[in-house]
């Protein structure tokens, strides 16, 4: 029986315990750096994006053992390759001397040569024998370590706001609008948020570290609540707004020169632009946090069209902007998501603006004459 995690199938649920105990004891016995090596040859044979090339040279510069145990793994490698060529090489030769013989029957009577079967074998067969055994086990091993055991999408779509629950117990408060990829791991949770917004309850388990990839940005847990924001396009597109409401997270930027993480508490919060730039801790009141959940929307000098836009995530509104000037006046304040008469209502008491009936039942806002 393999000592390594294997792939779960519904006949035998997988017993993660156990199979973190049999790989955790082969790991102490490897030596950290041949480890990181195995773990770094496996990602590059599946390709290496840029930030991630750049994390390797960092890591064989940072420590000669490093740069050591990746030429080490590099050299197994070539022997193993050497070994398997050796049939096809024994193949070559055996059909080149049958063909010489067919050619030269003179040659029949002449003493033929053969190689010593040790001769076929590489230097140190014992040695390399190990040293393979030991790249593949840590190979195979390392990599049926990082599948996950649970993998899923979630979606709420224009105004539907939705909460799901994890297996691990984490729940997400989902704004409309918003798309999210959640993969759970043997020793740690991910959840790629594609756009919109969610307010993560998170379990807290801290051997599963708890990891949120929205955009530019990169947070980190263990068991908090916190909301996460990131659109595309609209309202701070490009830019990811993180509030803690309970607990303790550490915010950066995705690429390795994003700039300084930074550590978020109850109460506070911050933006991370995009190019991954960490912005300054502000003080957050907790009751704003996800207004989502009580039907409201809040702006701080929105530009009108973008709050529009905003708005339309939850439903259709039936008002319009044509006038650039118009969609460009910024506002501020708190507004319910439901209700897009009261919202067109406020904005003409706030801004000089007016609202003009449409023929096919839409209203524009203008400006007031």
């Amino acid at each position: 029986m393999s000592r390594f995690p294997q792939p779960p199938s519904s006949a035998a649920p997988l017993d993660e315990a156990a199979e973190a105990r049999a790989l955790a004891d082969f790991f102490a016995g490897q030596d950290p750096a041949d480890v990181a090596a195995a773990d770094w040859h496996t990602r590059a044979e599946q390709g290496l994006g840029t930030a991630e090339q750049h994390a390797l040279m960092q890591w064989l510069a940072a420590d000669p053992a490093h740069a050591a145990a990746w030429r080490r793994l590099e050299q197994v490698g070539a022997e193993m390759a050497a070994l398997r060529a050796l049939p096809a090489a024994r193949t070559a030769r055996a059909r080149a001397g049958a063909a010489g013989a067919d050619a030269a029957p003179r040659d029949r009577a002449k003493p033929r040569r053969r190689w010593p079967a040790w001769n076929l074998a590489l230097p140190r067969p014992a040695l390399l024998a190990a040293a393979c055994a030991a790249v593949l086990a840590l190979g195979v091993g390392w990599q049926q370590w990082q599948q996950p055991t649970f993998s899923s999408a979630y979606a709420a779509g224009q105004a539907q706001r939705k909460t799901v629950t994890l297996p691990d117990g984490t729940q997400l408060a989902m704004d409309a609008d918003t798309q999210a990829q959640v993969t759970l791991y043997r020793d740690r949770r991910e959840v790629r948020l594609a756009q919109g917004q969610i307010l993560f309850a998170v379990a807290p388990d801290r051997a599963k570290p708890f990891d949120v990839l929205a955009g530019p940005a990169h947070i980190r847990v263990v068991g908090t609540r916190f909301s996460v924001r990131y659109r595309s396009t609209g309202m701070d597109a490009g830019a990811v707004r993180i509030a803690v409401e309970e607990g303790h997270v550490r915010v950066s930027g995705v690429q390795e020169n994003a700039g300084d993480a930074a550590d978020l508490h109850a109460g506070q919060g911050l933006s991370v632009a995009r190019d991954g730039a960490v912005g300054a801790v502000t003080a957050v009141a907790p009751s704003s946090i996800g207004l989502w959940r009580k039907g409201l929307v809040r702006f701080e000098d929105t530009p009108l069209g973008d709050a529009l836009r905003e708005l339309e995530r939850y439903g259709p509104t039936g008002l319009v902007i044509r006038d650039p000037a118009v969609a460009a006046m910024t506002l501020g304040g708190s507004y319910p998501v439901d209700h897009p008469a009261e919202f067109a209502r406020m904005v003409t008491q706030i801004l000089p603006l007016r609202l003009v009936p449409g023929a096919d039942g839409s209203s524009e806002i203008a400006r007031a004459p």
